[in-house]
């Protein structure tokens, strides 16, 4: 059987710091890259970081041992662009980079598997695009796989959860395989 990584996206990473599930990560082999931590992990660092920000840096620092950093070909080329102009922003510089890992982890071992969690609708737009060695896997689907193998009671509850702390949440599922 081939290795399957658990490869989030920023939004996920917020989303089950609301509802308390962070701890369901630890069931999985996590691979989060450089920005993604950057956008998730690290924000719970900077003064007026939100409640979510602030759960996903302690579990950051209890759970490091346990998470798999990735440096990215995509983050090295935002550190170089920030030595000249510090403030430099990228849009959708995560799921890029998430991009770069899958394209990476193809080259270095062809019979990995990475299931990508998300959100927004990047990853559905630009599916084609990512390498065949993925599947992706909406938050509202992650939630109801937690549930149907026992690391959760109520998918339901768990949305509702999120959507009280994050309006925006999208209940909308989906898995595409790009197998």
């Amino acid at each position: 059987m081939r290795p399957t990584l658990l490869v989030p996206d920023a939004g996920p990473l917020f989303s089950l710091a609301a509802a308390d599930l962070l701890h369901v990560l630890l069931h999985t082999q996590l691979v989060v890259t450089d920005i993604v931590k950057e956008e998730t992990f690290d924000r719970g660092k900077l003064k007026g970081a939100s409640v979510e920000a602030i759960a996903l840096r302690a579990f950051f620092v209890k759970h490091a041992k346990d998470l798999d950093i990735q440096e990215t070909n995509v983050g090295r080329l935002l550190q170089l662009a920030r030595r000249v102009a510090p403030a430099t922003k990228v849009p959708n510089i995560g799921e890029l980079s998430i991009q770069s890992l899958l394209i990476d982890l193809r080259a270095s071992n062809p019979a990995a598997r990475a299931l990508v969690l998300f959100e927004d609708a990047w990853f559905i737009r630009n599916a084609i695009a990512l390498p065949r060695n993925c599947t992706l896997i909406s938050t509202s689907a992650f939630l109801m796989n937690l549930e149907a193998v026992g690391l959760i009671p109520s998918a339901a509850e768990a949305a509702a959860r999120i959507r009280g702390q994050r309006p925006t949440f999208s209940s909308e599922v989906a898995m595409i395989d790009r197998a």
